[in-house]
């Protein structure tokens, strides 16, 4: 199996995984308790993007075991990609910090809660689709930095 093939395999997996936390994250939106749903989230992602990033072979750990040339290529496409999470560990600070670049989405979910069954559902859907974004541009992050790091 090539290493282009396994690498598309990994993400798929990845984002039905995504999909999957992302359901949680819409099904926590729906209860009416004040910022619960950004707590669930946080620790979510908090554990769930550092398990992407070793899928992909992209974890502190295992970046620090490739040669130097592959390091050099590695850290140089994390940093062209701008990414927060790629090859570093993740904390509670670092994910809030990626939450609250969504502020707007996160508050008009909060907002939503409280206008009766439609605010639920929109904001459940907010839920979703912010948490799903989030991982999601990780998973796009580590299939780019893979995909380059196995050129070399």
């Amino acid at each position: 199996m090539s290493r282009h093939y396994e690498l598309d395999v990994i993400k798929e997996q990845c984002r039905a995984l995504a999909r999957k936390r992302a359901l949680v994250s819409a099904g926590v939106a729906v209860v009416p308790v004040p910022f619960l749903d950004v707590v669930v989230d946080a620790s979510m992602l908090t554990v769930l993007i550092p398990e992407i990033s070793h899928r992909f072979g992209l974890a502190p750990e295992q970046i620090e075991a490739f040669d130097a040339e592959t390091k050099k290529v590695v850290w140089s496409e994390i940093a062209k990609r701008g990414s927060q999470f790629v090859g570093l560990v993740v904390t509670r600070t670092l994910v809030r910090q990626s939450v609250q670049n969504m502020a707007t989405k996160v508050i008009s979910k909060q907002v939503a809660k409280f206008i009766p069954f439609g605010g639920q559902l929109v904001a459940a859907g907010l839920g979703y689709f912010v948490l799903r974004r989030i991982v999601y541009q990780h998973i796009d992050d580590c299939y780019e930095v893979a995909k380059a790091s196995f050129k070399c």
